[in-house]
Order: C-alpha cells, then structure tokens, then sequence
C-alpha cells in the first residue's frame, strides 16, 4: 500500500471520528433544548430555611422548592414552571382497591408503569399484579383523563367506563411530589397558598378540586409528605397520604424523584412502591378508546 493512500485511509478515518463526534453533540444538545436544566439544581446554592422562605413569602417559596425538585427549567427569559409537564415512574411493590362493601383487596405489582399528566390532567396505571390466592398475574390498565375514568385491554383500545372512579384516579396525580407541586405552583399564582413551619419543616398548603392539600419539605426542600383530605360518600372523611423517600436524578437531567413511595387511604396502604425508573417529560397521551367515543356517539 501507497503512502498516498495510507494518507487517504487516514483522512477518512478521522472524518468518520469526527462526524460521529459531532452527530453524539448534537443528539445531547437536543435532549438539552427538550428538557432545559434546572436552575437551581445546576446552581447548587445554600438552601434556604423554613423561616427564610416563610419570609420570602408563598411565591418565593413555592418556586424555589419546585426549582430545588428540578420543575423550574432555564433561565432569565426563558424560565419556565409549566415546561416539565408529564412523568413516568416504573416499579415494583404492592396495590390495593376498595371494593363496593368496603373491603381492600391487596395485589402483589411484580410491575408497574404510572404516566401522568399535569396539563390535561390524565394519568394511566399499567401493572402487571398477582391477587393473593390467583394462580395468574392479572394486567391491567386504569386510566383517567380530565373528567372521565375508564379501564383499557391495552393502551387505547377497548375502554370500559369507570364512572365511580374519577376522583379516586385523579387524586392520585396531585399526590406525585411533581403533581402536589404542580398544583401549588398553580395556586400561588391566585395567592391561593398558605405557608407554616412545622416541628422545622416548611408546609405548603393550598386546594385543589375542592380538597384541602398540604405539602411537608424535607430539609433538602424535597416533598416528603403530600395530604389530601377528602369529603366524599365513598370514603366519607379521609385523608389520602403519600410518603417519598430516597429522591434520585435518575436521568442526569437535575430532576429528582423518590426511589420510594408509599400512599395510604387512612390507615390502609394502598400502594407502596419501590422506584426502578423515573422519566422527565415522556411521550405520553391518553385518547378516549374509540369504542367509548363511538358508544357516546349512538346514544
């Protein structure tokens, strides 16, 4: 071989390098413009007290905790509360619904995938789950988008109306620490938001479909505790609780969820999760299934 074209090789080689540098660049710096960096993640300030961020009043505090959970994304004219909008958690754990005389049927979840949306707001259980005496996993999938509740065979296709089960289904959006600071974020901005120092820890208290939430930060601003009290004929006086422990940034994007999480309906657990994966700003979306808009249609 030549050393002309030992040269050539060389060259093209090193083009290749470069292109495909180059191409990795560019593929990094879209996931960048797709999901911006939080700013007071990237920063890494001394937070702030309890008593500094009751005294920087609820705007203020609100903000920052939300920033510190990576749901303030960018800078200066380009920051934004609402550009992270869905999540997706995937895991492992157990389940547990209330039938109609009132007693909890607990489920073994060898797996589950939780979408939801803060926006619509919809969310979309998928779990694979194995009733205590079944000798097969069972998969279902629960979903509520907006003002509807329904069942699904897969994602989309075949619904089977849940009509008692909106509320329960959508509560379970604002007790995600993105849902519950979602929603403060939202009612900050109608001065809607009551703050308190308890035993140390900064509570954010607001309302949200009529019921009384209350957000508990840990001392790294991240949400511990979300409660919700509920009035209704199902559960009558209720509070529905969610504890999250053990926040990771599973993506590397500054944003930060619970690698456990646990809710409760009163005493009775009623999901208790052990996080595999959390998703910042997934695909997802939550159609009607057609043969629920074509029954809506005939009637």
């Amino acid at each position: 071989m030549g050393y002309r074209n030992v040269r050539v090789i060389a060259w093209v080689l090193a083009m290749c390098s470069a292109v495909t540098f180059l191409l990795a660049a560019s593929g990094r710096a879209q996931n960048a413009r797709a999901t911006p960096r939080s700013t007071l993640g990237a920063r890494k300030p001394k937070l702030p007290t309890t008593d500094e961020l009751i005294t920087s009043g609820p705007k203020m505090a609100v903000e920052t905790a939300a920033d510190a959970l990576g749901m303030v994304r960018g800078a200066g004219a380009a920051r934004s509360t609402t550009a992270v909008n869905t999540v997706e958690y995937t895991g492992t754990g157990t389940i547990a619904e209330r039938a109609a005389d009132g007693k909890w049927k607990d489920y073994k979840l060898t797996k589950l995938t939780a979408a939801f949306d803060f926006v619509l707001p919809a969310a979309r259980l998928d779990m694979e789950r194995t009733a205590p005496a079944a000798a097969r996993p069972q998969h279902e999938i629960e979903v509520v988008s907006e003002k509807r509740a329904w069942n699904e065979e897969r994602p989309g296709i075949n619904g089977t109306p849940v009509p008692d089960g909106t509320d329960d289904r959508a509560r379970q959006i604002w007790l995600t620490p993105q849902g519950a600071m979602w929603g403060a974020l939202r009612a900050v901005e109608s001065n809607g938001v009551r703050l308190a120092n308890k035993a140390g820890r900064l509570v954010i208290s607001y309302s949200s479909n009529g019921e009384p939430v209350e957000v508990t930060l840990g001392a790294d601003l991240l949400p511990e505790r979300v409660q919700i009290q509920a009035h209704n004929a199902k559960y009558g006086d209720t509070v529905f609780e969610s504890i999250h422990a053990r926040y990771k940034d599973y993506e590397g994007y500054l944003f930060y969820c619970p690698s456990r999480m646990t809710y409760k309906a009163g005493d009775h657990t009623i999901l208790d999760l052990t996080v595999s994966n959390c998703v910042v700003n997934p695909y997802v979306i939550f159609p009607t299934p057609a043969n629920m808009t074509t029954a809506v249609t005939s009637n």
